[in-house]
């Protein structure tokens, strides 16, 4: 497909790997409680300049408000939170591949939730890909300092599968950048009682603020704002394998830029995680929906373009951006 690389959902990849690499490095510095306030309150103070310069209207209205502080809790303080406990032992690039069980739980969820169904394959690939996570999370590692923290990453995977149901609705009412603004300034305030800001000055190096910068405006305001828009125009299922690239950019990052070598361990059980996960993805479904879900109501399994028979779909590029609500006021 031609310019590609100009999808939001590939720029999503480019924007989200950097992540894990730049809270190992703000890590350093501030403790994680610390970090995960200033990551989301600095990036809600950004987007609410942006909103208020492009003069877009704020949308949430009473009734979105429960599932809005559900996405804040889940998407944004609880998974940044346990992210940063974890990260403060667990290289960059292994967490990126934990993170990547996320879908087998998006599933899980949804079997109870929707009542979604798979095949054969589907139930053998999230086996496969328990089982890679088990090897990481219990295996001997040689790349130091890996430790039971790992678990913490794995309860952030699950809380992002949450978030990701939970969200899916209310990109169907809000605005996508909108939803990020509330989402990181909710987050940020349920996560500042725990904040003690007793960092050291003096260590507030040329690197870790070029580690804040990459964290809070290029992997959270734009990270999150693309994830937003890929996901308001196809299914969670679907959304959620994106992350299946993001640990290729993190182990090579976070050697490159930490030298944290990946260990066999790792590699190992970060391998055969993601072959569940694809498996998993690639099973044919059998969704049945009993009506509205619990906590998703009747989520669309895909998204189709305005005027285009069900059986029709086209990819989301950049060129469909002046349409959507990230970028402009004009919308009905």
């Amino acid at each position: 497909m031609r310019h590609w690389w100009r999808r939001p959902d590939v720029l999503m990849v480019g924007a989200s790997a950097p992540a894990y690499v730049a809270t190992r490095e703000a890590l350093t510095v501030l403790s994680p409680q610390d970090l995960t306030s200033l990551r989301f309150l600095g990036a809600a103070a950004i987007l609410g300049l942006y909103l208020l310069v492009t003069r877009q209207r704020l949308r949430i209205t009473r009734r979105h408000v429960p599932r809005v502080l559900a996405v804040a809790l889940c998407g944004y303080g609880g998974y940044g939170l346990l992210l940063s406990l974890g990260q403060s032992t667990v290289p960059a690039g292994t967490t990126s591949l934990l993170l990547n069980i996320s879908p087998v739980f998006a599933f899980i969820l949804g079997y109870f939730v929707l009542v979604e169904r798979t095949t054969t394959l589907g139930y053998l690939g999230m086996l496969v890909a328990v089982g890679g996570v088990v090897i990481i999370t219990f295996g001997d590692s040689t790349a130091g300092g890996f430790d039971e923290n790992a678990l913490l990453i794995v309860g952030a995977a699950l809380l992002l599968s949450v978030f990701l149901i939970v969200q899916q609705p209310l990109l169907a009412r809000l605005p996508p950048v909108e939803i990020v603004f509330w989402g990181c300034g909710i987050g940020g305030l349920l996560t500042l009682p725990l904040a003690t800001f007793d960092a050291d000055p003096t260590q507030f190096t040329m690197n870790f603020w070029v580690a804040i910068t990459v964290l809070v405006v290029l992997s959270t305001v734009i990270g999150y704002s693309l994830w937003n828009v890929t996901l308001k125009h196809t299914s969670v299922a679907e959304g959620g394998s994106l992350l299946l690239i993001v640990p290729i950019f993190s182990v090579l990052l976070g050697w490159l830029v930490l030298g944290e070598v990946p260990s066999v361990t790792a590699v190992l059980g970060g391998g055969i995680a993601l072959t569940g996960v694809v498996m998993l993805s690639r099973a044919t479904s059998r969704r049945k929906l009993a009506g509205p879900g619990l906590l998703t109501g009747a989520i669309p399994i895909i998204d189709v373009h305005p005027g285009l028979p069900p059986s029709v779909t086209t990819p989301l590029t950049l060129d469909d951006l002046p349409h959507l609500e990230l970028v402009t006021t004009d919308i009905r």
